[in-house]
């Protein structure tokens, strides 16, 4: 359960980094920075999602990045998508919600991004598990 926790956070902090700099998701606002928001649902990683955030904001002065870690991660994100006002990434587990978002084709397809090159293909192959569509 730990390594698969790990090999979580360590994909959501690649792609973040990948898509960040390709500047794939995001909203550029009147400070003329690019503002990025990911949301993420696993409570025992805040700490560890705080940190990225604070590193990669200070090392990037025309991205903006925000990570919410709300309580009800599901239920804000659902309510998100809803109002389609949905987070630029999300990081969440290979449940049954992922599953649904896929077969409703809320979720972007990114798998011709450049930037996946740069991420090792064990953690990629991790991700091609969890999608149980052959896509």
């Amino acid at each position: 359960m730990k390594k698969r926790f790990i090999a979580t956070a360590l994909v959501a902090a690649m792609l973040i980094g990948t898509v960040l700099s390709a500047g794939g998701c995001s909203s550029e606002s009147s400070d003329g920075k690019t503002h990025i928001t990911m949301l993420q649902y696993k409570q025992e990683a805040v700490k560890a999602f705080e940190k990225m955030e604070e590193e990669f904001n200070a090392t990037h002065d025309d991205i903006v990045l925000k990570i919410e870690s709300p309580n009800d991660a599901m239920t804000v994100l659902k309510t998100r998508f809803i109002k389609e006002d949905a987070p630029d990434i999300i990081g969440i587990g290979g449940d049954v919600n992922f599953s649904n978002f896929l077969d409703a084709e809320m979720l972007m397809d990114i798998s011709d991004f450049e930037g996946l090159s740069l991420i090792k293909q064990a953690y990629l192959d991790i991700g091609k598990k969890t999608e149980n569509h052959g896509k």
